[in-house]
């Protein structure tokens, strides 16, 4: 070997050991590399899982609130989803976390947690299914789902927190040995050519893998981007220095922020400049840059929208800002509560009225049976006519609180009610007066509604007066019909109501108008804005009561100075309309003797004239003054018809009062051109006083002549006087009373006493049925629907199969049930009289004779 070549040799062979060593520690170094990026990958992977499960909760935890507020069963497909993506994200962390002894701690922490929460779920759901929307509601208002949530979102945390450290960490240790294989590389390339080209291709190729890695990242953070911006929550990051390093476009929306601020490395005093000239600032909790704060959360209204804002520390540094709109479900609980509150308030008012109604019906059946014992006796007999009529009003009390408790008895039919406000137009004209203008507006093609239409012609009457009182200068009274459809998205922000189709009947006004607060509570029953004695406050309570009863929705529209409307929309009815009209009593005259009492000279005589034309005999006055006169010498007419305004020095209370302290026994007809007069107030005729609006033909005279005479004969006290139907005599019956109040049950068979049937009386349903066993000849039954132990309705449905043909009678205030049981049976409405008694025990045995 020459000099040459052992020189070569004594080089080459540094040089092969350098290549060597270079080669190795090339090869070695490429490998630990590629360790370190599986390992960033493998990061990234526990990062992205343990917020897919964090999001995949979140959704189950939406769905179950969905359907929580709805009751609708779609709402509970996201909530499924949910634990099923659930289930393989835990499958995936427990995997990908086998080698750290931390994170398997945490996951199996994390498993129990999110196993309680998915329970906590479940159980809400039992309780909307079995118990209903309110206690659904009050279970979501604890504090459990709320904790176990933090606790979740507390582990993930720690979770993602330490794999970012040990993501900082490797990739920084990934550039240390980059570093230094560069290094070597470059040694090796100044001792051989051979070297350097070897270890320049292991590099190009090691570069090319490290831009495979950063293209998945980059498309990692695309897609996290793009998460952020298709969820609802507006999102903010800021870093330790201020600086915005990630957001959402939902944020800028949310939160009224011009979305040129939208950029990387905006600085979060230019957010506050704009905030602070707010009313309510929403970053004004932040911490300022370089900083820590605790974690704070506010709820507030901007830009007419409800809002939670929430202010985070970040792990690493900086902080979040999340804002999420929940406009709709504050609404939603604020509906609920509504409801809740009105329901509570019926279900007390409903017992209330029951309670009046068993105390008026002792005191009615108790005056009934004294008068019939009194007759001769006037003074006493006027007296109890005086009672009988606070009674009656008592009843109408109890009728209108009962209406709004929904158990009103109704008598739904189907109906036109473009038909009906044409009937009542002329009607409302008269009673609203002069200075209200009235337009009726009609749309074509209207659909039949399923209603009462004896309430719905009372909801409109008393919204009507409602408005007239609004408007105390005048103004315009306007009622629209037209067909409705309440569809789902109106249903989300009125979850009270059933979609579908209806009839919509809405009553503006051009008044005053209504603030929110009182516009709020204008349903409660004995609310009223009035002066004391100028409303009881149960008009509208009534008419919401109505419509609620028959399946509709009701909804007020109202602003101050702008007026009022109140809108109704009742179930659309898809069948013809019933034709339905009160039988009028026949316009016949009679004998008696009659007071005109009219300073107008044409209109007394043909008063005069019609009357005398019926039969009657009259008298005739042109003023008050003259017509006591004529009462004084001893003139005893049986009607004063007597005009409401006329000239003179005694107004016409004073005038009718006097002529009654002369003639206890007279009856009085008021006639007047005008509806805003002494007799009407609030809308109101005065109780117990009769009124024929002029002008008036001799049929409308006739008629209303006729009843005040008739009821007069007959002791009514009512001003709503209608052709009584008098049974024939019946039979004596072997009657069976059931009553758990003892003073009703002894008036009632004190009345039946009178009516010559014989009693068997008890207190419960389980008396009764004994009663009938251990009494063959038992053929009647009359009970209470509230009773104690075993209700009404139960003793009817068992009284049913052994009897089936028995007539029976339900006394009760409240509606009877809709039961195929209950449909044979009568129903008497308490406080009821003798004659009413009377009158159901013949429909009773005239329907089981006919089934």
């Amino acid at each position: 070997m020459t000099p040459t070549n052992r020189a070569l040799l004594f080089v080459l062979i540094p040089i092969f050991l350098l290549l060597g060593v270079t080669g190795g520690l090339s090869v070695y170094y490429t490998q630990v590399l590629r360790e370190k990026q599986d390992w960033v990958i493998h990061t990234y992977r526990v990062i992205n899982t343990a917020d897919a499960l964090l999001s995949n909760l979140r959704q189950s935890v939406s769905g179950q609130r969905g359907f929580l507020l709805t009751g609708k069963d779609a709402y509970l497909d996201p909530y499924r989803d949910g634990i099923e993506a659930m289930k393989q994200d835990l499958a995936t962390l427990r995997m990908l976390a086998a080698d750290n002894p931390h994170h398997s701690k945490r996951i199996e922490r994390l498993e129990i947690l999110v196993a309680h929460r998915l329970a906590f779920l479940a159980e809400g759901i039992d309780i909307r299914r079995s118990k209903g929307t309110g206690a659904a509601a009050e279970f979501v208002g604890q504090d459990a789902g709320r904790i176990l949530m933090n606790e979740i979102v507390s582990v993930i945390h720690s979770i993602t927190s330490e794999e970012e450290i040990l993501l900082q960490n490797r990739n920084r240790d990934a550039a240390d040995l980059k570093d230094r294989t560069t290094m070597a590389t470059l040694g090796g390339a100044g001792l051989a050519l051979v070297f350097l080209l070897a270890i320049a291709a292991l590099l190009l190729r090691n570069n090319f893998r490290l831009a495979g890695v950063e293209k998945t990242l980059a498309e990692k953070a695309a897609l996290l981007q793009a998460t952020l911006d298709n969820i609802r929550d507006g999102i903010a990051a800021f870093d330790t220095n201020g600086r915005l390093r990630a957001f959402n476009r939902r944020f800028f929306e949310l939160l009224d922020f011009p979305r040129e601020m939208a950029r990387e490395g905006m600085s979060l005093e230019s957010f506050r400049d704009i905030d602070k000239h707010r009313s309510h600032p929403v970053l004004g909790a932040l911490p300022s840059p370089g900083h820590v704060a605790e974690d704070t959360y506010e709820r507030i209204t901007f830009n007419r929208r409800e809002m939670d804002v929430y202010h985070s520390q970040l792990w690493e540094g900086g902080f979040l800002v999340a804002a999420t709109d929940v406009t709709s479900r504050v609404r939603a609980n604020e509906i609920l509560r509504q409801a809740q509150k009105m329901e509570a308030i019926g279900h007390l008012t409903g017992g209330v009225a029951h309670d009046f109604n068993n105390l008026l019906q002792i005191i009615s059946a108790n005056l009934d049976l004294m008068a019939r014992e009194v007759q001769d006796n006037s003074k006493i007999t006027g007296r109890l006519k005086n009672a009988i009529s606070g009674v009656e009003r008592g009843a109408r009390l109890t009728q209108q609180l009962l209406a709004f408790a929904r158990r009103q008895p109704l008598d739904p039919r189907a109906i036109n009610l473009g038909r009906i406000i044409q009937d009542m137009t002329d009607l409302l004209r008269r009673t609203l007066g002069e200075r209200i203008d009235v337009e009726a507006v009609i749309a074509g093609g209207l659909w039949n509604t399923s209603a009462d239409p004896v309430q719905v012609e009372s909801g409109i009457l008393n919204l009507a007066i409602n408005a007239r009182d609004a408007m105390q200068e005048g103004g315009k009274l306007t009622i629209e019909v037209s067909n409705a459809i309440l569809d789902d998205a109106y249903f989300t922000e009125h979850t009270e109501v059933t979609p579908g189709q209806y009839v919509m009947l809405a009553v503006s006004d051009t008044g005053e108008g209504m603030s929110p607060e009182v516009a709020a509570r204008a349903f409660e029953p004995f609310f009223t804005t009035k002066a004391e004695g100028e409303g009881t406050g149960l008009g509208l309570s009534q008419v919401y009561g109505f419509v609620k009863q028959s399946g509709g929705h009701i909804k007020i529209y109202s602003e101050i100075g702008h007026g009022t409307t109140v809108k109704l929309y009742l179930p659309r009815a898809k069948r013809d309309a019933n034709v339905f009209s009160t039988p009028l009593a026949a316009a016949v005259g009679g004998s008696e003797t009659i007071l005109v009492v009219e300073d107008d000279e044409g209109v007394r005589a043909a008063a005069i004239d019609l009357l005398k034309e019926l039969g009657y005999s009259v008298l005739k006055a042109e003023n008050a003054d003259e017509a006591l006169a004529l009462l004084n010498s001893g003139a005893r007419p049986d009607l004063l018809f007597t005009d409401v305004v006329m000239p003179g020095s005694i107004n016409t209370r004073d005038f009718v009062r006097r002529a009654q302290e002369i003639c206890p026994q007279i009856s009085v007809l008021f006639t007047s051109g005008y509806t805003q007069n002494a007799i009407v107030h609030n809308g109101r005729l005065d109780e117990d006083v009769f009124l024929l609006s002029k002008p008036y033909r001799e049929d409308e005279l006739a008629r209303k002549v006729r009843s005040i005479l008739n009821a007069a004969t007959a002791g009514t006290a009512t001003s709503e006087v209608t052709p009584a139907v008098i049974a024939q005599p019946q039979k004596p019956l072997n009657i069976l009373v059931v009553e758990d109040e003892i003073l009703v049950r002894m008036s009632t068979v004190d009345m039946l006493e009178q009516l010559g049937h014989r009693i068997t009386e008890v207190d419960d349903g389980t008396s009764a049925l004994q009663a009938l066993q251990a009494n063959g000849q038992i053929d009647f039954l009359i009970t209470d629907l509230g009773l104690s132990g075993m209700s009404g309705q139960e003793l009817v449905e068992r009284v049913r199969k052994t009897h089936p043909d028995m007539p029976i009678v339900v006394a009760s205030g409240y509606q009877l049930p809709d039961d195929p049981a209950m449909r044979g049976a009568v129903h008497l409405a308490k406080p009821f009289q003798l004659s009413d008694l009377k009158a159901a025990i013949v429909r009773a045995v005239a329907t089981s004779t006919e089934s």
